[in-house]
């Protein structure tokens, strides 16, 4: 599929474009030494919780994050590999992440956390944390998180993040139902965050989205959806959806008809290759 970088130049210009937050992965912590799992899983959920409450980042799910780094075999002694890390980073589609690592420390409990920006792939810094037991981590936890807010403040504003708010991408944005052999999906759709559900269970939620002007050419039995828009984003949330399917998608409407569309979606994050359409989706409001 050939991008049509001249809409997506006249697209942009002169409209609003902005800077959306960081988005950061956080990592389960390891327990190196005489913490339980247990309390490592406790740990990294406080952690998170309070990065979340910020309001200065946005978060990919921890499932998603867990579900990655088990797909990739990534282990302890891959932080160090910057090639690994990036590679990690991407197919988490995210800015940032985070590590940690937990460990006694006398009678005490060390908390160590490690911070990498991937669009530089480069080991940033961080910040310790020493505890007298696992429950002050309830109390004493804000000192690390605020490092890591200062650390990605430090860097600068994410300017390669963006976001198209046009009146084009905009006749998107809705509801829509696909109607299925025994199923009904619900396509929720606006600037910042798109949700599939599907009536049997599984869901998906893509937030941080980046429209991109796409160009049907590809696709022949779609002559009546010639244009359109690529979406990328972070999977915030999943559950039983194959989620790494849906990254990007690619969004066709139908040239006289505002009211149906098409849903493509690739192999892979890096193809460009459209695979497994589903549709017409119509629009209910």
């Amino acid at each position: 599929m050939r991008k049509a970088l001249c809409c997506i130049f006249a697209l942009f210009t002169g409209m609003g474009v902005f800077a959306q937050q960081p988005v950061v992965a956080v990592a389960p912590f390891d327990a190196i030494s005489g913490i339980s799992s247990t309390d490592a899983n406790m740990i990294t959920r406080v952690f998170f919780i309070r990065l979340g409450n910020t309001g200065k980042v946005s978060l990919v799910d921890r499932g998603v994050v867990e579900r990655v780094l088990k797909e990739h075999s990534f282990q302890a002694g891959d932080w160090s590999n910057q090639q690994k890390t990036a590679e990690l980073g991407k197919a988490l589609n995210t800015d940032w992440i985070v590590r940690g690592e937990l460990e006694k420390f006398g009678n005490n409990v060390l908390v160590t956390v490690q911070f990498y920006d991937i669009q530089t792939f480069r080991f940033m810094g961080g910040a310790d944390l020493r505890l007298a037991n696992a429950d002050e981590a309830y109390d004493k936890m804000d000192p690390l998180v605020d490092k890591l807010v200062q650390t990605i403040a430090n860097a600068g504003e994410r300017t390669s993040r963006t976001q198209g708010g046009n009146a084009a991408a905009s006749a998107y944005y809705g509801t829509w139902l696909y109607h299925g052999s025994g199923f009904t999906d619900t396509f929720i759709i606006d600037a910042n965050k798109i949700t599939l559900r599907r009536s049997t269970g599984p869901y998906i939620v893509i937030s941080n989205c980046t429209w991109t002007a796409e160009n049907n050419s590809d696709i022949k039995t779609l002559a009546d959806y010639p244009k359109g828009f690529k979406v990328s984003g972070t999977v915030t949330d999943n559950k039983d959806f194959p989620f790494r399917i849906f990254m990007p998608l690619y969004l066709f409407m139908h040239k006289s008809d505002s009211n149906k569309m098409y849903r493509y979606y690739t192999p892979d994050s890096n193809s460009e290759v459209q695979y497994a359409g589903q549709g017409p989706f119509g629009k209910i409001q």
